[in-house]
Formats: structure tokens, sequence, C-alpha cells
């Protein structure tokens, strides 16, 4: 019977090094695929005033 049991101690493993330069770039092209969309409240009554049009003829 073997009393001596060698166990292996747990392994350190390194994380890789990020390079800060390359995740930058990263960002700036997701952001220039990304659409850009614009929302107001205050400048879509035209919008409002076009459903409101196209109601009217309906009911005419």
């Amino acid at each position: 019977m073997t009393t001596n049991m060698v166990r292996e101690s747990a392994k350190i493993l390194q994380f890789p090094v990020r390079n800060i330069q390359m995740r930058m770039e990263m960002r700036e092209r997701e952001e220039r695929s990304r659409p850009v969309i614009y929302e107001s409240g205050a400048g879509s009554w035209y919008h409002e005033e076009a459903i409101r049009e196209a109601e009217e003829a309906r009911k005419q």
C-alpha cells in the first residue's frame, strides 16, 4: 500500500495581456458600424400631422 501520494499543486494561469490600442480600435469600428438614430418628441409634429390627415381621408 502506498502511503506517499504526490499531488500536483494548482497551476496558475496568466490572463492574456490586452492591447489597449487594439481595444480602442475595436470600439471605434463598432461605433462607426452602428446607425445613428435621432429621436425628438417635439420634432415629430409633421409625422403626427400626416397620420391625422390620413385618418381624416379614410373617414371621408
